[in-house]
């Protein structure tokens, strides 16, 4: 059942080459499939897994299907299906948004080293065509040779797991006994090849291009690919390597965050602007997951949802601003419900109380307090004063400064998907368990590299 989550858009990616006029149509067909089997499955009893061609792990590769991997899926999945609801933002992009769902998929649910390198590659190359829209083409390209030279690194830290271990299966090569040397040499290599979709400093470099050159590709790779993204150093570094590299890891995103919020700070430009802020919340998840405990990893992806569902909303109304308007003063005065809908988003993004940012900032920092971590919540802090700065400065601009005489017209349905989202970061704060229990569920199911081992390498189902 697992496997249609690939097998389902990446079959109709390539029908739809065929039948480019109908391509939303079955994008749209796609997402909600996906989303329909996943709500059908809900969090799996244990450890699922789908053996391709009936090999039994360690042999072959293997799907895996555990609340970490679902509840990745499922956050994933859920902002595709949002996308597709807007046929006219996906424009011609249909193919490329499936087979970016197929990959993202793939590269969550496998079970394998080399597999993920391969769905990592086929995610970079279809994100790289869903920056060029606008012709945003020299970001794009730079996009696709960082990508291409981590992809390489991530190879070359799979082949010494192989070398170290003599297997590629994620749960076989978590059990092996590696040396103290070749631990340091896989897990830094790890580091390099994830980095650049993680958004860890200095890798980092083409977000704000990228985020800033078209008003898509902020709102899926900003959202769906950042969570499938961070959701692998999590498996890694939890599940697999169990904590190993987690220093390098910790002090790469501290300055990730700091380096972030300041470039943030300075952007004039919108989109750049949130660009630089989604590093530094990227930051900010993986320190929490360098931290390797069950409940920091659950709070890290607490706060990663809390930031994606703000962001998804963020990128999606600045995005429809940029390419409306060439003033944005004022230009709220035209687009109320926008406007609250970023507002509350932006409000989230800082932490702010009634939001869901509120719940998950708290807990992070009471949970660092716990492990007599103060440099942490020293740094966030000093994040959320500089978030303050920037997030008063674009609100007052759009509400309150000297309004342009232009006007676009209000594209309905992004305006209602808005909307919603920012009342659901409302609710989120008043019943933080609509997110919480999903991903404390996800943390420790990554914390847990036992029931991972045994349900990987005992429990077979399927076959194709």
């Amino acid at each position: 059942m697992i496997s249609l989550l690939i097998a389902i858009p990446l079959l109709l990616a390539f029908v739809s080459v065929m039948w480019k006029r109908i391509s939303k149509s079955l994008f749209f067909l796609a997402a909600i499939v996906n989303l329909i089997i996943l709500l059908a499955s809900w969090f799996p009893n244990g450890v699922e897994i789908h053996a391709m061609g009936n090999w039994k792990p360690p042999f072959g590769i293997n799907l895996v299907l555990d609340n970490a991997s679902f509840y990745a899926v499922l956050v994933v999945n859920a902002f595709f299906f949002l996308v597709s609801l807007m046929p006219k933002f996906v424009e011609s992009y249909g193919t490329s948004l499936m087979l970016l769902m197929a990959a993202a998929n793939g590269f969550i649910l496998t079970g394998d080293l080399f597999n993920s390198f391969v769905f990592m590659e086929i995610m970079t190359i279809t994100a790289v065509t869903i920056a060029s829209k606008r012709d945003n083409f020299y970001n794009a390209f730079k996009y696709l040779i960082l990508g291409g030279i981590a992809g390489s690194i991530y190879l070359l830290a799979t082949i010494f797991a192989y070398t170290a271990t003599g297997s590629l299966n994620m749960a076989h090569v978590s059990m092996a006994a590696i040396s103290a040397s070749s631990l340091i040499a896989i897990t830094t290599l790890y580091t390099i090849g994830l980095g650049v979709e993680a958004k860890l400093f200095p890798l980092n470099g083409w977000v704000s291009g990228v985020y800033g050159g078209n008003d898509l590709a902020p709102v899926i790779l900003g959202t769906s690919v950042s969570f499938a993204a961070l959701y692998m150093v999590g498996r890694l570094f939890g599940t697999v390597f169990h904590g190993n590299g987690a220093e390098v890891l910790y002090t790469l995103a501290l300055i990730t965050i700091v380096a972030g919020e300041v470039a943030a700070l300075r952007q004039q430009n919108i989109l750049k602007a949130f660009a630089y802020s989604s590093v530094a919340q990227a930051g900010v998840v993986v320190a929490m997951i360098s931290k390797g405990t069950a409940k920091s990893m659950g709070l890290a992806y607490f706060h990663l949802t809390n930031d994606a569902v703000a962001k998804f909303v963020i990128f999606l109304v600045a995005g429809f601003l940029v390419y409306n308007y060439k003033n944005l003063n004022g230009v709220f005065k035209k687009h109320k419900i926008l406007g609250a809908s970023f507002s509350m988003a932006t409000f989230s993004l800082i932490g702010f109380p009634l939001f869901a940012g509120f719940q998950s900032k708290l807990r992070m920092i009471m949970a660092l307090f716990s492990m007599k971590d103060f440099l942490f919540p020293a740094v966030m802090l000093l994040a959320t004063l500089i978030e303050v700065g920037y997030v008063v400065r674009w609100n007052v601009r759009l509400w309150f400064e000297e309004e342009t005489q232009e006007k676009a017209e209000t594209p309905v349905v992004a305006s209602t998907i808005a909307l919603i989202l920012a009342i659901l970061l409302v609710a989120v704060f008043l019943k933080p368990e609509i997110f919480l229990n999903g991903a404390m569920k996800m943390g420790n199911a990554l914390a847990d590299s036992k029931d991972y081992i045994q349900g990987v390498l005992s429990v077979v189902k399927g076959g194709m």
